[in-house]
């Protein structure tokens, strides 16, 4: 079974992800800062006996040092987590609790998580917001399959730290006319 978290804003760091129920799941938020700041990534606690949300990570965004990440109590250095691989450097993988090696293949305006174990198997896919010139509207949306279920949290985790860098990287491209 897949689950579908819908995004209420086309920026991966402030929004909520919403269920197919329409009920927030995931709220993530990054004050505005011109340098330095940090992304707090929580889960909403309607479904446990908690009446709190908990915070499931951190993500303190640095210009000149390493970015860290605050995970189950770690602090990590992003580049010793998230592994830049590929042809041109763009897609980053990383080992899970399960012990298995993924990687966020990224695109254009997409991005794939696939189990990099040769098999190729999508266990996670986002598929940015559609405005609806040239096709149907829609609303940016992380779609985690069957694969992926017993990592949803590190996956919206890492999801937001590779999306953020994809955009940048789109973002800095465009304004120099090459590509991606």
């Amino acid at each position: 079974m897949e689950k579908r978290l819908t995004f209420t804003r086309d920026s991966p760091l402030r929004t909520l992800l919403k269920d197919e129920q329409d009920q927030p799941v995931y709220k993530i938020d990054t004050p505005m800062r011109l340098m330095n700041s940090t992304t707090t990534i929580t889960r909403n606690a309607r479904n446990s006996t908690e009446q709190r949300d908990e915070e499931m990570a951190r993500i303190h965004w640095h210009c000149i040092s390493q970015s860290e990440l605050v995970f189950q109590g770690k602090i990590l250095k992003v580049g010793n987590f998230l592994k830049r691989t590929g042809a041109l450097r763009r897609d980053m993988k990383f080992t899970a609790p399960d012990g298995r090696e993924y990687k966020w293949d990224t695109h254009f305006v997409s991005m794939e998580l696939i189990l990099n174990d040769g098999s190729n198997t999508v266990v996670a896919s986002f598929r940015q917001a559609n405005l609806g010139i040239f096709s149907p509207k829609r609303k940016a949306c992380l779609e985690i399959f069957h694969g992926g279920q017993h990592m949803i949290d590190l996956i919206v985790i890492t999801f937001v730290y590779v999306e953020q860098k994809r955009r940048e990287r789109r973002r800095r491209a465009l304004a120099s006319n090459g590509p991606p």
